[in-house]
């Protein structure tokens, strides 16, 4: 490789490196040894927005809740993200939009939810409403036990032929 390319990859890779070292630099000094942000406004919504997203290892806990390694990378996600700027909902997109809607716990009200959560009681009513019908049109029938009225068919026992 020649000296000059050499010196320009070299250069470019220390300008890189010297950066990235910057942006953790400025993220050090917004967080404090335990991992919590300095600004109290900030630390207030990381610990509400993390309450409200799922550990996709537990389950069945947040992601501030649980200790599993995946809960902390995505608390320290969410941390880089309000440092950065952006608003809770726009966190809430972008953990939905990379994980999946299982992510949160209070899932936004969409017409897929809505079927989800009204398709049973649909089924029920529906169902409730077979069942009446079906009894009621029983319920006008015949009794088997009860004489017919009118004749009796020849060579039918009660009818005097044979």
């Amino acid at each position: 490789m020649k000296p000059a390319i050499w010196l320009m990859l070299t250069m470019l890779g220390l300008g890189a490196s010297s950066g990235a070292l910057a942006g953790a630099a400025t993220l050090d000094a917004k967080v404090d040894n335990h991992d919590q942000l300095i600004d109290p406004a900030l630390q207030a919504r990381f610990e509400s927005i993390t309450k409200q997203l799922r550990c996709l290892v537990c389950q069945n806990e947040s992601i501030a809740d649980s200790n599993a390694q995946l809960a902390g990378d995505l608390r320290r996600e969410v941390r880089e993200q309000l440092l950065a700027g952006r608003t809770d909902a726009e966190i809430f997109d972008f953990m939905t939009a990379r994980y999946g809607e299982f992510v949160r716990f209070n899932t936004p009200l969409e017409g897929k939810t809505l079927a989800i959560w009204g398709a049973p009681f649909f089924l029920l009513i529906a169902g409730a409403i077979v069942v009446f019908r079906v009894t009621r049109a029983r319920s006008r029938l015949p009794l088997d036990d009860e004489p017919s009225p009118g004749p009796a068919a020849p060579g039918h026992p009660g009818s005097g032929q044979r």
